[in-house]
């Protein structure tokens, strides 16, 4: 047990790393998105609208604001899994202890790889499929375009198996996120 307990320190210090720059990538993406639809309002209500200029509305902020959010929610699935903050159904789990809350975890815990795995293994197929494929402003190929959901899995993917290790090391409890929140005082 010693030796799953330092690989789940290691992995999830990993995970601690990963974390902190999502969060960054997190707020560039959250800022660059902002300024893609302020610079579309102004220049569609604004300019466009108040003036006389020769060009119309700028369709390529549209597509980006898009694409940000996308990237956004796929990042952040990992995290969001880190931290216990996906939907979970705990009316059953909650009323078991012991061996059963565990086993009940592990066939969770089966069925998260299964679908996880099949989602990437799938997801990349997919993103082959369309390298033809082009989006209609920015001209970003299908490829790259149908990847965003294959990395947001391998995320999720490795923060399922990090909890997995805590699980089966004794450092988190089954069914309690890897990260538990910090409550405040009042």
């Amino acid at each position: 047990m010693r030796n799953i307990d330092k690989l789940f320190f290691r992995v999830k210090k990993i995970s601690d790393w990963i974390e902190i720059a999502i969060k960054y990538m997190a707020s560039l993406l959250i800022f660059l998105c902002a300024v893609c639809v302020f610079f579309q309002v102004v220049n569609r209500y604004i300019l466009v609208k108040q003036t006389l200029f020769p060009w119309k509305s700028v369709p390529w902020t549209d597509e980006m604001s898009k694409l940000l959010m996308v990237i956004l929610a796929f990042l952040c699935m990992g995290v969001c899994y880190k931290h216990g903050e996906l939907s979970r159904a705990d009316m059953v789990y909650s009323k078991l202890s012991g061996w059963k809350k565990k086993a009940l975890y592990y066939i969770e815990f089966v069925c998260i790889v299964i679908f996880l795995v099949a989602a990437i293994i799938y997801g990349i197929k997919f993103a082959n499929a369309n390298k033809i494929f082009r989006t209609e402003s920015l001209f970003i190929p299908g490829n790259v375009l149908y990847s965003i959901p294959v990395v947001g899995f391998i995320l999720m993917l490795f923060n399922a198996l990090v909890e997995f290790l805590g699980v089966i090391s004794g450092n988190v409890e089954p069914f309690e996120s890897v990260e538990k929140p910090e409550v405040e005082e009042e």
